[in-house]
């Protein structure tokens, strides 16, 4: 039997130091599963919709002064000090986020009736958590604007500067590395040379376009349900009160948020998000790519590669001595999958919403928020502890050079792919150089070969 904390023994009724009331104490009691709660910046969200739906209330003339300010001064006070400890629900909760939702408006609520008993006001003055700080809201319109709110807002705040940083990183070596060339391959096999800096040049595309994806699906992330209440219709709220409240969040935030133009959409699926996580799939998939190629070129140091010489960070045995491994290419392949697995559950989370509520959202914005962080901070360590400090090794590039045998490509439109063929296949089963291969063939003679590839390759 699981043994619950000292919070979950507490009887509903117990007059303590916490915030919150019945109802969170009720999820607490029901939804022991897991440890992974909200993080405080998505209740923050959560709080600062209250303080704006609280205002719009009052300019509709639904809310008095007194109670606007004293609501206020709690979303104030909440979002100025440490109170992580008064928000403890798990993730694992109603599809709907009901028990957060109502988690938030009970604290507010306590913090509210504080500060109005501060003032002596009368009994008619006392807030309460439906009536007044839930005031023309649902957790169903609440809920999925806090969503796409925090995402907007870690996406401009966290992803985007991490993945502009990774991207000048390599910008750098793309400058730095531009008068050298290197074995390019194909299947893993030898092919035609190329420019360091190509391969530089490749990655910023990649992430440049990653970005771009991230950027576009943040068109719909701006439109926020709020005003579509319960199921979409606005029941119980002014009209044009999402319209007033996505106003003035977007005025707060100086983030383009508004009103969906058709909330029984928003309510009842979560397009945006997903189209969201496929981009985050998208740069995912690129930073995969681009470990994969960093630990390939990177391995050796006698036995592999050998052409990129990583960062030794740290020792990466604790048997073989002197052995230095890919660590950052690892913890970023890691990140990787772990997006990728995100995104396949937050696909089958969005897609599984049923008549007008998808019911499947602190999973989707659990696993979104999840993806953020981690990539973000993986991409900061990736480009810091490892494409920074990156160097090649001159070396063995010019021995590889040497060796490739893939050069022939460029005469082959001189000599025909077949005699190219016949060349390049003799010099590899005696192992000798294209030109030597071409004199014993009787074709040129080994200067001739070389003046002609010399000249082709300058092209």
């Amino acid at each position: 039997m699981k043994t619950t904390s000292s919070s979950k023994n507490r009887s509903l009724d117990d007059p303590s130091e916490q915030l919150w009331g019945k109802q969170t104490q009720l999820s607490l009691q029901y939804f022991d599963i897991g440890t992974q709660r909200f993080p405080l910046v998505f209740i923050h969200c959560l709080i600062e919709i209250k303080r704006v739906c609280a205002e719009v209330n009052a300019d509709n003339g639904l809310l008095s002064e007194e109670k606007l300010q004293a609501i206020l001064a709690a979303c104030d006070e909440l979002k100025l000090n440490d109170y992580s400890a008064q928000f403890p629900l798990r993730i694992w909760q109603t599809g709907s986020g009901t028990q957060t939702n109502m988690n938030v408006n009970e604290v507010i609520c306590t913090l509210a009736n504080k500060n109005i008993n501060k003032q002596n006001k009368s009994d008619s003055e006392q807030i309460h958590q439906n009536d007044h700080v839930n005031m023309s809201q649902s957790s169903n319109d609440v809920f999925p604007s806090a969503m796409h709110m925090v995402v907007a807002t870690l996406t401009h705040n966290k992803l985007l500067r991490s993945l502009s940083y990774l991207h000048d990183e390599m910008e750098i070596k793309q400058q730095q590395f531009d008068a050298f060339f290197t074995v390019g391959r194909t299947h893993l096999m030898d092919a035609l040379p190329l420019p360091v800096s190509a391969v530089f040049s490749g990655y910023c595309a990649q992430l440049k376009q990653a970005e771009r994806a991230i950027n576009e699906s943040l068109s719909g992330v701006y439109q926020l349900a709020i005003g579509g209440t319960a199921v979409g219709g606005g029941d119980n709220a002014p009209l044009h009160f999402g319209s007033q409240v996505a106003l003035k969040l977007a005025d707060k935030t100086r983030l383009p948020f508004l009103a969906r133009d058709n909330t029984y959409a928003a309510i009842s699926g979560e397009d945006a998000l997903l189209r969201y996580s496929s981009a985050l799939k998208q740069l995912g998939t690129v930073l995969f790519k681009i470990a994969n190629d960093f630990r390939l070129l990177g391995s050796g140091p006698l036995c592999g590669f050998n052409e990129w010489l990583l960062p030794s960070n740290e020792p990466g045995s604790s048997i073989m001595p002197g052995k230095v491994n890919p660590t950052q290419c690892e913890a970023l392949s890691m990140v990787c999958l772990q997006v990728l697995g995100n995104e396949l559950t937050i696909s089958l989370a969005a897609s599984n919403g049923q008549l007008q509520l998808n019911a499947y959202r602190p999973v989707i914005i659990h696993n979104v928020m999840e993806s953020i962080e981690l990539l973000s901070d993986a991409m900061i360590s990736f480009a810091q502890n490892c494409v920074e400090g990156l160097t090649l090794n001159h070396a063995q590039i010019s021995t590889n050079m040497k060796k490739n045998l893939s050069v022939i490509t460029l005469l082959a439109p001189t000599l025909g792919y077949e005699v190219a063929a016949q060349i390049a296949n003799l010099a590899n089963s005696k192992s000798k150089s294209l030109a030597e291969a071409a004199e014993a063939l009787g074709l040129f003679t080994a200067a001739e070969f070389e003046a002609l590839l010399n000249e082709k390759s300058q092209r």
